[in-house]
């Protein structure tokens, strides 16, 4: 699928690019060898491969809540705390 210079100056003054004529000719010619090539992978036979998900074959844990052990040393950590809320100076 050939993408023209017409499509990419377009295409870039939509999106408030400034691109040179050298620059233009040189992503038509390459988006148009990427769409060429996404044509080609289209074309592959995939009929007789199989469509099932893939298995996991290691176990998971269970999802149980659990407080760290690290906990009260961190909280200790803070001067600024209430209860086990611990307030920091703002990031903005």
């Amino acid at each position: 699928m050939a993408i023209t210079i017409d499509e990419i100056k377009k295409t870039a003054k939509l999106a408030k690019f400034e691109i040179t004529q050298e620059e233009a000719n040189l992503y038509a010619a390459q988006l148009s060898a990427v769409l060429d090539w996404a044509a080609q992978l289209q074309s592959v036979d995939t009929s007789a491969t199989a469509a099932a998900p893939v298995q996991n074959s290691a176990p998971l844990r269970a999802d149980k809540a659990a407080i760290n052990p690290a906990a009260p040393a961190i909280t200790a950590a803070f001067n600024d705390r209430e209860n086990n809320l611990l307030r920091v100076k703002k990031v903005l």
